[in-house]
């Protein structure tokens, strides 16, 4: 005979309770229990419950490794009126022999319908004989024999499974939005939709009338960040500080020798640089920078109200004057051959031609932002890091319909991408020095991931394994937040970062003028599709878990624990510092302080 207290806590969310009859059996070294109710009169399994059954097994089975949990339907009819749930959240099992003798198997999953689950311990407490070397040998052991024995026939927490479902309403609980928080979301979309069809944006498919008209649209939800690149999205350097910390700061690249294909001249910069100055004395410096667009040039493109759309692959010039000064612009060219139908814009130029070219680059921003940086880099490579045995992905984003490139171009674009795309690129260090803009000031992006990545760098040791799951870590959490969390401030004002350009690049100067400049954005109805969809994706809608903090106690043993409070000391910190430098700039960077940071790619 072997006593045994069984604890159960069930979680709290909507629905967690269950009417389900639940049992359990202990998996020991010298064998398994029969399975024993854990029984009483009435819902013994409410929402938030934390509960205790006292268990007398026949035999005792010696070290317990494992534990069983068998879920099934309840024999007898239930009261009046209730709805039989068949799910049930539970957050973990203890089980109790005596003083100090605890097992804590963590679980923080929904169980539906009939079935088994084998639980790990988490080694919460134990008895001090279970601290001996030789003990944690031989139980190390048992329980890898164990794993292989119960393999094939239950599913073992913590085991590769497979999925295979055609629509998002057939995933498993565990892998869904919860109800609370698939309520709350589509109330948003909904509230966003109301008020841009009582403004009369919604469906109009007409060009804007004119900039002032667009500024009613820019009202929807305005933001603190959102007013400041509307007071200054005109200017060179706002323009130019959106590559260091703007939705896409993973493309600008320090400019050894200009590119071939990019002939300027030192005639052409001389009104920025100055008399006397050249461009290779610039580029001997380590003062000029580039920004290539070139994965964009032959891009399939949209069809939009009937109308095909445009796109361009630009190469833009920038220049940093001294330590101290702005990141500025020198040069554009729209397309990646040079010639006389593809001129090079200067900031020299007519204000016009000069701030259309501007925005054909912003627009390219867009596009390699939302189908590369985002979608394939911070949603699809992390479904791969976290369902890497799962075997059909859902799609991610909802913006397919109404930017310049649709579905074909995004998927053209991820395929060129993925050609060229290496394990280094993805490790933000090595990403830095691959640009060679470790020392380019005033870039936050850079210093705040540094500051969050923080490892040192091949897989066949444990620092290799431990820098590829920073890796994973920070492309999940810290890395996606810097390029999703900023979508909406950066383009509820549609001109800073246009979704689609309907009139082709210019090919000459002299041309622009402010009707055609609003002919060439997108036109309302795309507008509107796109900042709905921005806001949606930019915001959690509840249920935040910041980095660093973990609600589902999967770790309980000393040493985790640990690292994890000396992990959120250091976030603390990291928080702070962020908040002092925030405190004297014009335009805060705010996408990686560490409590705006989800802990997962959580939308």
């Amino acid at each position: 005979m072997a006593k045994f207290r069984v604890r159960v806590s069930t979680g709290e969310a909507f629905g967690a309770g269950t009417w389900d009859k639940v049992s359990v059996s202990i998996v020991g070294t010298q064998g398994e229990s029969p399975l024993v109710p854990l029984d009483r009169l009435g819902k013994e399994f409410t929402a938030g419950a934390e509960e205790d059954f006292e268990v007398t097994l026949p035999q005792d089975v010696g070290p317990v490794l494992m534990l069983r949990v068998h879920k099934a339907p309840p024999e007898l009819p239930l009261p009046l009126g209730s709805r039989p749930p068949d799910a049930w959240f539970c957050r973990w099992f203890q089980l109790e022999w005596g003083p100090g003798a605890t097992l804590h198997f963590p679980c923080y999953q929904w169980l539906e319908g009939a079935g088994d689950l084998v639980l790990q311990e988490g080694a919460a407490k134990v008895s001090s004989e279970d601290h001996h070397p030789k003990l944690q040998l031989q139980r190390h052991e048992e329980l890898k024999a164990r794993k292989e024995m119960y393999s094939w026939k239950t599913y073992i927490e913590g085991w590769p499974h497979c999925l295979d479902q055609v629509t998002v309403k057939d995933l498993d609980l565990n892998i869904k939005y919860s109800e609370v928080k698939n309520a709350r979301f589509y109330l948003k979309v909904y509230s966003a939709f109301t008020e841009l069809k009582i403004k009369g944006f919604l469906n109009r498919t007409g060009l804007w009338r004119s900039l002032r008209e667009m500024r009613r649209m820019f009202h929807f939800h305005k933001t603190p960040a959102a007013e400041y690149v509307f007071a200054h999205w005109q200017e060179d350097a706002f323009f130019a500080s959106q590559f260091l910390n703007g939705l896409n700061p993973v493309l600008i690249r320090r400019c050894h020798s200009l590119p071939k294909n990019f002939p300027v001249t030192d005639e052409m910069v001389a009104p920025v640089l100055g008399p006397g100055t050249s461009l290779q004395a610039e580029l001997e410096k380590g003062s000029l920078f580039l920004v290539d667009h070139g994965i964009l040039s032959g891009v399939q493109t949209n069809v939009i109200n009937g109308k095909p759309q445009f796109s361009a692959a630009p190469m833009t010039l920038l220049y940093q004057s001294s330590e101290a000064g702005p990141l500025l612009p020198l040069a554009i060219q729209l397309k990646q051959t040079p010639g006389p139908d593809n001129p090079i814009f200067l900031p020299s130029d007519d204000k016009w031609d000069w701030l259309l070219a501007k925005t054909w680059v912003r627009n390219a921003e867009f596009s390699v932002h939302e189908a590369l940086t985002h979608l394939l880099h911070a949603h699809l490579l992390p479904e791969v890091f976290a369902l890497a045995t799962l075997r059909q992905l859902p799609r991610c984003h909802p913006l397919f319909k109404s930017t310049g490139l649709g579905t074909g171009g995004f998927s053209e674009l991820i395929k060129r991408n993925m050609e060229q795309l290496n394990y280094s690129a993805l490790c933000l260090p090595d990403d830095i020095r691959a640009r060679d803009v470790g020392d380019i000031p005033g870039y936050y992006y850079r210093d705040d991931g540094m500051q969050i990545w923080g490892v040192p760098s091949l897989l066949d040791t444990r620092e290799a394994l431990v820098q590829y799951v920073t890796m994973v870590i920070f492309t999940c959490s810290a890395k996606h937040t810097a390029v999703s969390a900023g979508q909406f401030d950066s383009c509820v004002w549609m001109p800073n970062l246009p979704p689609t350009m309907q009139l082709p690049p210019p090919t000459s100067k002299g041309q622009a003028r402010p009707e055609g400049f609003i002919a060439t954005l997108p036109p309302v109805n795309a507008t509107c599709d796109v900042i709905i969809a921005l806001w949606m994706l930019s915001k959690e809608p509840g249920d935040r878990r910041p980095l660093g903090h973990y609600p589902d106690e999967h770790f309980t043993e000393d040493a985790p624990r640990r690292s994890i409070a000396g992990f959120q000391r250091r976030l603390v910190q990291i928080s702070r510092e962020i908040g002092e430098r925030n405190r004297s700039l014009a335009l805060p960077y705010i996408y990686m302080d560490p409590p705006l940071i989800e802990n997962s790619v959580s939308i």
